[in-house]
Order: C-alpha cells, then sequence, then structure tokens
C-alpha cells in the first residue's frame, strides 16, 4: 500500500513536472516562397557561389535549418495546383479547387482559417507578401471568395477579421475595376485600420499598435514590389516590412505570422532566371529577420519555409552546362529593361540595331567576349528578330502587362534573358505552374512535426497542434 502511495506521488509530481515546463510554439512564422522549388533555391545559391572553375557551397539560411523534408500540393481538381487553392490548403486544412480561396469546391462552405484560429485563441496575427495584400497567397490566410480574380470583394472582406498587421503590397481595384464603388481603404478605415504608406508612417509604427496595413511607399501602381534587382532606395523591402511586423505584433501570448515572397513566382512565369535569384535573396533576407527573433527565444519560437508550388519546371545544367557566374552580368529585370526599350522607341524610333546590342550588352552582359558571353549567329539572328518586330514593326510591348499575360511577342528583354540563362545552363519547361512537390525547411519548437513527407493540408494541422489552437 505505502509503496503504491509513493508511486502515485511519483507520478503526479512528474506529471505536474512536464505540465509547468512544458512549452508551446508561442511565436510562428511560415514563410511561403510563392513558386519557388528545390530548383530555385538550388539556382540561387549556385549564384551565391559562382566564380569560374570553382565550386563553392554557401548556402542560404533555410538550407542551414536542421529539418529538410517535402510536401505534396494537389489541389481538389488538379495536381497542378494554383496558389490560392494551395494557400487555401496551407491555411485551413482542406484541399479546394484551382481559382477557390478559402472556400470548399463547390463554394458553399468557407473555411475557417489558421488566422482566424489564432486570433480567437488570443494571438496576435499578421500577413505579409511582396505583391498585393489581396492576391492569391496572403488573401486565402483571411479571405473567402469564389474566385481569386475578386480582388475587390477580397479588399472589402480583409478587416473583417481584426487581424492585427498587414504588411507589403496594395489593393488591385481599391474602387472596383470600373473605379465606381467604394473605398475599399476607406472601408478598412471605418472599421478601425490604420493606413500606414509613408516611410515616416511606418517607421513611427510601434509596439502594441493595433489593426495596421502598412503599404510600400514606392512600388508599382498596380501594387506589387518593385523587383529586388531594381530596388529604389525610397522602397521598404519584404526584410523591412518583416523586422517591423514583429515590432508590432510582439507579445507574451504570442503570435502567427505568414509572409510570402511572391515575386518569386513572376520571375518564374516570366522565366527571368536573375530576377528569381534576387527575390530569393530578398525572401532569405526576410527569413534572417525571423532567426533574429528566434536566436532571443529559441524555445518559443518556430520557423518554417516552404512553398505553395513550383513555378516554371526549372532544371539546373544543360548538357552539363553550368556557368551560374554569367548570371550576374544580368543587372536589370525583364521588366525595367522592357519598359526602358519602350522609352527609347518613343525617343529614337529609328535606333539601330548595334545600338541595341550595346544596351543588351551593358545590361546582360551578352556580347562580352571577355567574359565569356559572345553572341553566335543563332543568338543574334533570335535578337534582330525581336528588334524588329519591336522596332520595324507594329508590335508594341507593354512593360506593365499583367505577369500571367500571354504573349507571342518575345521582346528583346524576354530573349536576352532567354539566351543569358541558356549559357548559364538554366532551362525553363514552362512558363506556368509545375506539379511538384515543395521543399519545407523548419527551424525551432516542434521543427520533429515537419521531418517526415506530408500534404500541404496537414501543414495548419501540425502549426495548431503545436500553438494549442
Amino acid at each position: 500500500m505505502i509503496k503504491n502511495i509513493v508511486l502515485i506521488s511519483i507520478t503526479f509530481f512528474c506529471t505536474i513536472g512536464y505540465s509547468q515546463t512544458e512549452t508551446k510554439a508561442k511565436y510562428v512564422f511560415l514563410f511561403i516562397g510563392d513558386g519557388m522549388g528545390l530548383s530555385q533555391i538550388y539556382t540561387t545559391e549556385m549564384y551565391l557561389n559562382s566564380k569560374p572553375n570553382e565550386i563553392k557551397s554557401e548556402k542560404l539560411l533555410m538550407s542551414s535549418f536542421p529539418v529538410n523534408s517535402n510536401m505534396t500540393n494537389y489541389s481538389a481538381s488538379s495536381y497542378v495546383t494554383t496558389s490560392c487553392a494551395a494557400a487555401t490548403a496551407m491555411s485551413t486544412g482542406f484541399k479546394t479547387n484551382n481559382g477557390i480561396i478559402g472556400k470548399s469546391p463547390d463554394q458553399t462552405i468557407s473555411y475557417e482559417n489558421i488566422s482566424q484560429k489564432a486570433k480567437k485563441a488570443g494571438f496576435k496575427v499578421g500577413i505579409l507578401s511582396s505583391v498585393m495584400i489581396d492576391h492569391a497567397t496572403p488573401a486565402s490566410f483571411y479571405a473567402h471568395q469564389n474566385s481569386r480574380n475578386m480582388y475587390y470583394e477580397i479588399s472589402m472582406e480583409l478587416p473583417n477579421y481584426n487581424i492585427d498587421y498587414f504588411g507589403g503590397g496594395g489593393f488591385h481595384h481599391p474602387k472596383g475595376k470600373k473605379g465606381d464603388q467604394p473605398d475599399s481603404y476607406q472601408n478598412a478605415i471605418n472599421k478601425g485600420y490604420t493606413i500606414a504608406n509613408s516611410i515616416e508612417d511606418i517607421r513611427n509604427l510601434k509596439n502594441g499598435d493595433e489593426k495596421i496595413i502598412a503599404i510600400n511607399p514606392d512600388m508599382y501602381p498596380s501594387g506589387e514590389f518593385h523587383w529586388a534587382i531594381d530596388q529604389k532606395e525610397e522602397a521598404f523591402s519584404l526584410a523591412d516590412f518583416t523586422k517591423k511586423g514583429i515590432e508590432v505584433i510582439d507579445n507574451d501570448k504570442g503570435f502567427f505570422m505568414m509572409v510570402e515572397g511572391g515575386k518569386i513566382d513572376w520571375a518564374c512565369h516570366g522565366n527571368d532566371g536573375v530576377s528569381m535569384v534576387h527575390e530569393v535573396l530578398a525572401f532569405n533576407d526576410a527569413i534572417k529577420e525571423a532567426y533574429e527573433f528566434y536566436k532571443e527565444r529559441p524555445d518559443e519560437t518556430l520557423i518554417i519555409v516552404t512553398a505553395d508550388h513550383e513555378t516554371g519546371a526549372l532544371t539546373t545544367g544543360i548538357n552539363y552546362v553550368t556557368n551560374p557566374e554569367y548570371l550576374k552580368y544580368q543587372i536589370i529585370s525583364v521588366q525595367e529593361f522592357k519598359r526602358k526599350m519602350t522609352e527609347l522607341k518613343g525617343t529614337e524610333p529609328e535606333v539601330s540595331f548595334n545600338t541595341i546590342l550595346e544596351l543588351v550588352q551593358a545590361d546582360f552582359g551578352l556580347g562580352n567576349k571577355d567574359v565569356g558571353l559572345s553572341l553566335d549567329d543563332k543568338e543574334l539572328a533570335l535578337l534582330k528578330s525581336a528588334y524588329n518586330k519591336q522596332f520595324k514593326g507594329n508590335k508594341n510591348v507593354d512593360a506593365d502587362a499583367d505577369y500571367l499575360s500571354k504573349t507571342a511577342v518575345k521582346s528583346i528583354a524576354e530573349t536576352a534573358a532567354y539566351i543569358l540563362n541558356k549559357k548559364a545552363g538554366i532551362n525553363w519547361a514552362s512558363g506556368d505552374h509545375s506539379g511538384t512537390p515543395v521543399p519545407v525547411r523548419v527551424i525551432g519548437k516542434g521543427q520533429e512535426e515537419f521531418s517526415k513527407y506530408f500534404d500541404n493540408t496537414d501543414l495548419p494541422k501540425k502549426i495548431q497542434k503545436l500553438m494549442g489552437i
């Protein structure tokens, strides 16, 4: 009898001791590199290490995380997912059809997402992106709409859930497509949100500020960041917004923060390899901000880095050729080189092909024999064809066309990027999404939960388990 009492007492003591020392993941960061597959990560690391005749092994921060696994991402309607279907699975734990945000495939059920659950449990929530905050991936962490293209409806729904901090891009159509509907920014203000869209306003945000929509003061008119490769001094980076977000929502109870590197996907849709690399590097810089926070509270912080899908079916090596050092000679995005060509056509419509070649060499390195980037007859013919269409024909190139728009006209910029990518040994099989599983890189409290191959519907379930919500 005495022996049993002692055993019961020891068991009770151990149980109490465990419950007092066991901690949950109080601070959770979910980083989503939109369109970022394993090849995007590896190409970026090749770029970092690129020196002629030398192989190095410098890695991105995410590659140093102790858990390295993979995640399937098919949607309810296809093995190749769209961003909204993948992000819906990652935020709610349920599959849906391509094109739908936060709702069931038949559009009759609005799924509760992890942001809503975290808020109900008393955690603060931040949602950040380098593209419009009503775009597919960030929207899937708060909205419920029949189509990802219902941008106005998404922006009007945004303030309904009292999410603490939105950071990054703006709204697609704040007054609707025709510009004749109630302003969605004013709708957010009416519901208690503060819009911070100047350098001073954003810098002045402080811990404890509530219901903030922080918008990059320098971005494209449609609401997304400028390309990282073209970064303007006045613009805030994704890392800046992440750092400020941590400052604003840090609290004793904890928080959930989703950070999307949205323009990785856009660069891959356009097969702009170097701009993609710079977007991954900018994404990596944002992860560094979370990692600095993690180092202060390693027993309570969890950082997950993954993707919604891969874009472009990117591969490295063409017939054993890899010359990643060539990528460093591109110093401008395809989009901004398109703009340069459009402006040149407007001022000098009779510009010569040789002048174009000089500009291509300056911004892409092509034609520079001293660095191994001489152009052969076939490559010159490709550039000449693009030049003729842009400058001799009636084909205009819209530098600001939607990134998903398809055109039969290959601009000088796209042609130059294609040639440079090929010389560097990176190959694109597509201008769209692929169906490959995506990488998962994790460090922190409960990291072992992510160590085995899993589906994207399991992601929020794992996070909720670790947060206790």
